[in-house]
């Protein structure tokens, strides 16, 4: 998470930490000390100037932490399974003070900021999901009272004039901030399957995607400008494949937006995500735009590795190897399927879209049993146990194996998320590293044109 403040300023500030190891520093320079009472043994994960900073808890459960300059931003601060807000700026140290107990989420706030910390630390009423149910003229009048009422607990607290313009921003975007996903579950709640917004909703969404350069180092809107792009640069054009998807969506940012922060923000999430997903083979121009609009290097040498790496996968080429176990414990070598086709599922017990993959699978598996075809599903469970439950519930058929930790093979497919589904001919040759689902209907029709598959 990327939660950084007056973004065009933080970019020219120097992160200031020598280690990544707690250590006492010189007060002049100290931004932050948090004291951890009863501190387990987890790090403390700090996010300044937009990058997370991870901090042993030494034996004291006291960490402190220097920049030589910093602007006032929004940050958080991580422990084990406790995720805080934070509020830094140049001064006096902001210092905080909780336990490492897992039920006592208390906190306590003095120095520089007390009074912002307190506030975010109190709690903002969150957007209900359950309003999409309305239709768009009462959604979005619920969604105005639930922003004046954020704003005027926010008044309340007679905080710095500086601070409450940035924050009423704030608390709009994070009252909109789920409203991409109105068309989904408004179909589902409703239960109007083709159930289409009004424009009333489409302009609202524009509207607060609009650019505006003072509000890039807010989280929340550079957040809800990436969502509002993927509904409304695929308006109204039906089914895409992901190669259309990303060109509406670049020729969207290209038209609306001019701010090189903000263009080099956008153009890294769509065009990364797509390259994670898909590789960037026949798209030359998504590498031109990821390299004329990013400028950060460690993101363009990310970029470079995902490219390199999909292009060890295209098609043709041979795939990477995997040996795990199955469920009786004999392991199973990718290369002991040679002479079939190989559908391969990467799953999880806890991925609810995996499983309900797993029925349209069991039906493939029966569409083509005797045919030159194997379906292999590999788990990348954590525990083992976790795997066998799912199995039992599922009552699975087909090949079963377990990653039993080594998630190198997913790596080799620059796996980002689950299910995923691969396809490989019988020499173990990739024929699609990104495959389509089994509930999807071009999945069967692909599988029956593989040569010895026909019929």
């Amino acid at each position: 998470m990327k939660t950084y403040f007056l973004y065009v300023l933080l970019v020219l500030l120097a992160w200031g930490c020598e280690s990544n190891k707690a250590k006492k520093v010189e007060l002049k320079d100290l931004v932050f000390r948090c004291t951890v009472t009863e501190a387990e043994n987890e790090p403390l994960i700090v996010e300044i100037n937009g990058k997370e900073q991870v901090f042993e808890v030494p034996a004291d459960g006291v960490v402190e932490i220097k920049i030589p300059q910093i602007a006032p931003q929004y940050s958080n601060v991580t422990y084990g399974c406790k995720f805080y807000p934070l509020y830094l700026a140049g001064g006096e140290p902001v210092e905080m003070t909780f336990s490492g107990n897992v039920d006592d989420w208390k906190r306590i706030f003095s120095g520089n900021c007390k009074e912002i910390n307190e506030y975010l630390s109190s709690s903002i009423t969150p957007f209900e999901s359950s309003l999409f149910y309305k239709n768009e003229e009462a959604l979005k009048e619920e969604t105005e009272k639930l922003i004046q009422m954020n704003t005027r607990a926010l008044e309340s607290k007679k905080l710095s004039a500086d601070f409450s313009d940035m924050e009423k921003v704030r608390l709009r975007y994070l009252a909109y901030a789920s409203w991409n996903t109105y068309r989904m579950n408004h179909r589902w709640m409703a239960g109007v399957e083709n159930f289409e917004p009004s424009d009333l909703y489409y302009n609202t969404m524009q509207e607060l995607a609009g650019e505006n350069a003072d509000w890039v180092g807010l989280k929340e809107y550079r957040r809800f400008v990436q969502r509002a792009i993927k509904t409304l640069a695929t308006r109204g054009t039906g089914e895409q494949t992901p190669e259309q998807v990303i060109d509406k969506e670049i020729e969207y940012i290209l038209a609306n937006y001019k701010d090189s922060v903000l263009l080099g923000d956008l153009m890294h999430h769509f065009i990364h995500e797509y390259a994670t997903d898909h590789g960037v083979e026949g798209k030359k121009e998504l590498v031109e735009y990821y390299k004329q609009y990013v400028k950060d290097p460690k993101q363009l040498q990310d970029f470079e590795t995902v490219c390199a790496t999909w292009g060890k996968v295209q098609p043709g080429s041979l795939s990477p190897s995997f040996n795990f176990p199955n469920a009786k414990g004999e392991n199973v070598a990718l290369e002991s399927f040679r002479g079939k086709y190989v559908y391969i599922d990467l799953w999880a017990s806890w991925c609810g879209p995996c499983r309900r993959e797993i029925p349209f699978l069991k039906k493939l598996e029966q569409r083509f049993k005797g045919k030159d075809i194997v379906f292999v599903s590999i788990s990348c469970d954590r525990e083992e146990e976790a795997w066998r439950k799912a199995m039992e519930e599922e009552k699975v058929s087909g090949i079963q194996l377990f990653v039993n930790g080594d998630l190198d093979f997913a790596k080799s497919y620059v796996v980002s998320g689950i299910p995923r589904f691969i396809l490989l001919d019988k020499e173990g040759r990739i024929v699609d590293a990104h495959m389509t689902a089994p509930s999807d209907p071009k999945t069967e029709e692909m599988l029956r044109e593989l040569t010895g598959l026909e019929g």
